[in-house]
């Protein structure tokens, strides 16, 4: 007996599409056990093809958006949980986690919108509130950013980051008896924590206690040398500091460190510059004066250092274009400044 074809290729699509269900499946549960691994390339992929075999069937969306959040891929993380998101509206889980992206692509008012939303349908964690805290950080509201970063802190005392965050909020806010506390709170969570560490620096720098600043720079450059990513601002601010106290070799030293593990950084360029003017290295002064203009070319104080560099070399047409320049972006920021 012969079967219609019509039922033929019914046959075969259900066949089709039981097959494609359950390798969805199965890729999704290997995607989930690679991710609880902390395998997370690896499970990205896997949760890609689960949603790609089976669309819609799984929550492969909300967790590839989880993958790429920790492989610190932001706008495939956003694509992945909007996809998400608008086939489950009121999952309070993906609307989280595309706010906190949003966050990292540096757009703060999107991701306040979507903590809003979120919080509709579930109370915020201490670690939510922390990224609300930043958001208004982003918006230049600190402010706000205090007030939701005290009450992230309130919900999670034990925290480091969010405390870590406040005290600089506060140190912005020139609050620096409470920047000082929330910075000695994250030492006591987190012994050794250099960027906490290299704060206080900063705190007895503005008090004027240039041997204790000096102090926690080195001891902030001590405990990261453990770590596998030293950050470039201890260095600067010890170098900046002996650079004020014309201790110009070990400035020279210090800063040359910086740079290397920032040679991005305008700022480690300038005051590296900086030091080997004032030691006489000309040559070496105008390599890293001309970089740093170059990396910061509307900083007024890059243009003003190479002019004296121009001019200690007896260019003097190049020293009046510098300090025409300084003169100008001054001017330029002086008027934009609300009165």
């Amino acid at each position: 007996m012969s079967i219609p074809l019509g039922l033929s290729l019914l046959a075969v699509w259900f066949c089709f599409s039981g097959h494609s269900f359950a390798q969805g499946q199965d890729d999704f549960a290997r995607g989930l056990s690679e991710f609880r691994a902390g395998n997370y390339s690896a499970a990205e992929r896997l949760f890609s093809d689960a949603e790609e075999a089976s669309p819609g069937t799984t929550d492969a969306l909300l967790y590839e958006g989880k993958c790429l959040i920790d492989l610190r891929n932001f706008p495939a993380a956003e694509k992945a949980l909007r996809q998400y998101v608008a086939r489950h509206l009121d999952s309070y889980d993906a609307l989280y986690l595309l706010g906190f992206v949003l966050n990292r692509e540096n757009r703060p008012s999107e991701s306040l919108d979507l903590y809003t939303k979120a919080a509709r349908l579930r109370t915020p964690t201490g670690d939510d509130l922390k990224i609300v805290g930043l958001d208004y950080v982003l918006l230049n509201d600190y402010a706000d950013a205090v007030r939701w970063l005290e009450k992230s802190v309130e919900l999670d005392s034990r925290n480091k980051e969010a405390w870590y965050y406040l005290g600089r909020a506060y140190y912005t806010q020139s609050r620096l008896p409470d920047a000082s506390k929330a910075f000695q709170t994250v030492l006591k969570l987190a012994p050794n924590d250099s960027k906490a560490e290299n704060n206080l620096g900063l705190i007895f720098e503005s008090q004027a206690q240039p041997e204790a600043a000096a102090e926690a720079y080195r001891k902030a450059i001590a405990w990261q040398e453990q770590g596998e990513h030293p950050s470039e601002q201890p260095y600067l601010n010890l170098g900046n500091l002996l650079l004020e106290q014309d201790q110009m070799a070990e400035a020279a030293k210090t800063l040359e460190t910086a740079v290397r593990l920032a040679p991005s950084n305008s700022l480690c360029r300038l005051k590296l510059g900086t030091a080997y003017l004032r030691a006489g290295n000309l040559n070496d002064a105008r390599r890293e004066l001309e970089k740093s203009v170059q990396l910061a070319p509307d900083d007024p104080a890059g243009h003003y250092q190479l002019g004296r560099l121009y001019k200690q070399m007896n260019q003097m047409k190049k020293a009046k274009e510098e300090f025409d320049q300084t003169a100008e972006l001054q001017s330029r920021a002086a008027s934009s400044k609300p009165q």
